[in-house]
């Protein structure tokens, strides 16, 4: 898998988090800090030897879908999926 397809993974997780109807404020703004920290990754356009920026979107991802599986299953697996894809370049 290229960068490409990481940045199009992120960017389809990114509309979710814009999409998602968030069940309370804390969920809301859980949510709109995870989209604005994927897009200052996506913005940021990395050189691909950079695996800093991801290597910091690792554990926010992993907390999200803990704090997002049961209220927003679907989006659990689509971060689920980014970070499979992050293992994948070790990040």
């Amino acid at each position: 898998m290229d960068q490409d397809q990481l940045h199009r993974r992120l960017a389809q997780l990114h509309a979710e988090l814009l999409a998602a109807q968030p069940v309370d404020a804390e969920s809301r703004a859980r949510l709109q800090q995870l989209a604005q920290d994927i897009r200052a990754v996506l913005d940021a356009k990395p050189k691909p030897a950079s695996t800093e920026p991801y290597q910091a979107m690792r554990p926010k991802l992993k907390e999200a879908v803990t704090t997002f599986e049961a209220s927003h299953p679907q989006l659990s697996k689509t971060i689920e999926n980014v970070i499979d894809t992050l293992a994948l370049y070790n990040l």
